[in-house]
């Protein structure tokens, strides 16, 4: 019961940031996806003759590529707004020895905060990505279905926000000076955004796993050794 009541407090308190990137997210996304007329079904390229070029402005560009651009951008910003709200504000305003003066364990005020993190990034991201995608994929919009590999470069944005997440979470909860490695964890999450993109997408996957994992070790470990 004390897990589910910290989680629902901290829930409360990511909420506001959670449902601004939603609500950013879906608006400019269905602006994006208005449907003109060239994505219409009923549109057709006229008759070419043989081996005749096709001009450019004639190709059709779809906007999910623009669309994944926003969902990585509002992914990492709602990252790093919800580990700011959880892990930096205790410190300016000295609220650390509030939470932790109960007899509930370090760990389970932890796993709380970051399973409300999870949960925000998730809905608040995830889920409005699962939307345009569908709504993308209609037959009364695209010739064309979209790949499935779209989608998952979708999600993989996703996990990027949750890596971002932990790198400023570690940040903050790091009693080390700024010019030393109390931002560790945020340079970490930057390096590994160049790895991503010199590999193919199911090993950024397993790399962006494993980058998640030593990430939430580190600041597991620090927030249960740590002197508050």
């Amino acid at each position: 019961m004390r897990f589910f009541s910290l989680l629902k407090k901290e829930l409360r308190e990511c909420l506001p940031w959670a449902v601004s990137a939603a609500a950013f997210l879906l608006i400019l996304g269905s602006l994006m996806l208005w449907p003109g007329p060239e994505y219409r079904q009923e549109y057709r390229y006229p008759v070419l003759e043989r081996y005749s070029g096709v001009s450019s402005y004639n190709l059709v560009k779809y906007p999910m590529g623009s669309i994944g651009g926003l969902v990585f951008i509002l992914a990492v910003g709602l990252g790093l707004a919800l580990s700011v709200r959880q892990f930096w504000v205790a410190n300016f305003t000295g609220l650390w020895g509030f939470t932790l003066h109960r007899s509930t364990p370090r760990t389970t005020i932890l796993a709380a905060k970051i399973s409300a993190g999870f949960i925000s990034l998730i809905t608040g991201i995830g889920l409005i990505w699962c939307y345009l995608f569908w709504r993308a994929n209609l037959p009364n919009y695209t010739l064309v279905p979209l790949s499935k590999r779209l989608f998952s470069d979708g999600w993989f944005m996703v996990g990027i926000g949750l890596m971002f997440y932990l790198g400023a979470g570690l940040a903050g909860l790091s009693r080390a000076r700024w010019y030393t490695t109390k931002l560790m964890g945020l340079g970490f999450a930057i390096w590994m955004i160049v790895t991503f993109t010199q590999q193919s997408l199911w090993r950024s996957f397993v790399t962006l796993a494993i980058a998640v994992v030593v990430l939430l070790c580190l600041m597991w470990e620090t927030f249960l050794d740590r002197e508050f």
